[in-house]
């Protein structure tokens, strides 16, 4: 009888032995980089929940870099007020504002911005801009137990717009053609916003504007508003132009 019958040669021992090690020395393929997280997913995401749309009266332009502050700090603003997610934020907003924690008020629809009036002035002996800001919520609703109601329906800012004066204002090269709901640049960089109260009370001064003739706002509507579908988002206007990228 063969004594070695049924038994492993100790030779392919040896050999498996020494295949397992060379393979456990081998170099191992590094695995494939994983892509960057997009900065902007949550703006991407909350832009399809609610909306920003903006008017003003002839001559001002809703894309000169004093006005793109005012609309980026309210429509932040907003955002985080919708979310409680600084994701929402956009770039450089926590460098000229505080954010206050709060719990999110879930909202959807479009919020109609109007801008009421911009002047021209100095402060603490520096030019500023003080624009002045109506945003009607009409087009919103939140949700409820049975369906969707509308809550709330007017809100009033004041901004003081000026120069930081610690670093120059920079445009970078933007497409003024393709739009996006957001700024994917800081819009707020070598700028100053202060939020400030506005105590002139006239009839044709812009508080009374907003809480007493907004055109279009309905005055008569009920503090709150049971509503038979969730408000429509309507496209963003004028949206924000595109960064154009100079290595394409």
């Amino acid at each position: 009888m063969n004594a070695s019958r049924g038994r492993t040669p100790t030779r392919l021992i040896a050999t498996a032995i020494l295949a397992a090690v060379v393979s456990a020395c081998a170099p191992q393929a590094a695995p494939p980089p994983q892509p960057e997280p997009d900065r902007f997913a949550a703006l991407e995401s909350d832009a399809k929940v609610m909306s920003h749309r903006w008017t003003a009266p002839t001559g001002i332009d809703l894309d000169s870099p004093e006005i793109q502050v005012s609309r980026g700090y309210i429509e932040s603003e907003n955002n985080y007020d919708r979310t409680a997610d600084p994701a929402t934020l956009y770039p450089g907003y926590t460098d000229v504002a505080h954010v206050q924690k709060s719990p999110p008020t879930p909202r959807t629809g479009t919020i109609n911005h109007h801008i009421l009036q911009v002047e021209t002035t100095t402060h603490l002996g520096q030019p500023a801009n003080e624009i002045h800001v109506c945003s009607t919520y009409m087009q919103t609703g939140m949700p409820t137990d049975t369906g969707w109601a509308r809550l709330e329906s007017l809100s009033y800012v004041s901004l003081r717009i000026q120069s930081s004066g610690t670093m120059a204002v920079t445009t970078p090269s933007v497409d003024n053609d393709r739009r996006l709901s957001f700024p994917a640049w800081n819009v707020f960089s070598g700028w100053e916003v202060e939020r400030f109260t506005d105590k002139r009370m006239g009839e044709n001064d812009p508080w009374r504007v907003c809480m007493s003739r907004m055109p279009g706002f309905d005055y008569d509507a009920p503090l709150k508003e049971l509503l038979h579908a969730a408000p429509v988002v309507e496209p963003f206007y004028p949206g924000w132009p595109t960064l154009v990228d100079n290595n394409e």
